[in-house]
């Protein structure tokens, strides 16, 4: 599992990148970005190629999700070459790109694993199984890369005494929408999935990792978040960025307990 969610957090710093005005965040901030990104990435591939195969799947499919990952670093490597010349609107499109095979390679990965596990046999339609796959790797991504980049935004107000506090604020904003959709979409999930479909000693399996992605990946980084827009809002940046420090710790623990629970049970936790 390391390779897939690895692969995420490099898609959602890009995306991070992508959502911001690029012409409000400094080249400092953006390049930063594109160097975890490639990082996360870097590891992602290192995993999946030493990890053997583990599965039934097609080589075809197995060298498919390899060249996912590869594509994701080749657009994360032309997103920190137009950062270097200060093509601000390309590097933003690599980064959107980027994003986008990030996920892409992420729902493969996460669909392998589950059927090594045998959880994606619990919804047999297999759009609909990709499909809540897809939601779950998009919410992992959105949540630890923006949780990632929105308190390194709040470092780079060190230094960058001529930026605004509209990129902080904006980015802080995108951070709480995607907190809540999580929420909305994991409680719905939960209930939906489970009355149709239910998987079997949800509750008695995987109760207490479930109570823990409910509150500590989510209740309570929700609480944080909430005060560091307070603090954005007093231009107080750096108790902003000490309170996203804690959350951002949280929202890891809470996604990364969220991406099992996703292969376990096929559930968009």
């Amino acid at each position: 599992m390391p390779e897939t969610f690895l692969i995420l957090l490099a898609a959602g710093i890009l995306l991070a990148a992508a959502i911001s005005d690029p012409k409000q965040v400094t080249l400092h901030w953006l390049r930063l970005a594109g160097i975890l990104s490639l990082a996360m990435g870097g590891l992602s591939l290192y995993f999946l190629l030493s990890r053997g195969v583990v599965s039934d799947a097609p080589v075809f499919f197995q060298r498919l999700q390899i060249g996912q990952v590869v594509a994701t670093l080749v657009l994360t490597l032309a997103q920190l070459a137009f950062v270097q010349i200060a093509w601000r609107k390309t590097q933003r499109t690599f980064a959107a790109l980027g994003f986008m095979i990030g996920i892409l390679a992420g729902t493969a990965l996460l669909h392998d694993m589950m059927l090594i596990r045998g959880s994606a046999m619990n919804f047999p339609p297999k759009l609909l199984a990709m499909a809540i796959q897809a939601i779950a790797c998009i919410g992992v991504a959105a949540m630890c890369g923006i949780g990632l980049m929105d308190m390194l935004l709040g470092h780079a107000y060190l230094t960058a005494a001529k930026m605004t506090i509209d990129p902080f604020r904006r980015l802080n904003r995108a951070l709480a929408i995607t907190m809540i959709a999580r929420a909305a979409i994991c409680i719905t999930g939960i209930i939906v999935l489970q009355n149709w479909r239910p998987v079997y000693m949800l509750w008695g399996l995987h109760g207490l990792l479930i109570g823990t992605r409910l509150f500590v990946g989510l209740l309570v980084p929700a609480a944080f978040v909430w005060m560091a827009a307070d603090c954005i809002r007093r231009r107080s940046t750096q108790s902003a960025t000490g309170i996203l420090y804690v959350a951002g710790v949280l929202i890891f623990i809470g996604e990364i307990v969220a991406l099992y629970l996703a292969r376990e049970t096929g559930m968009p936790f």
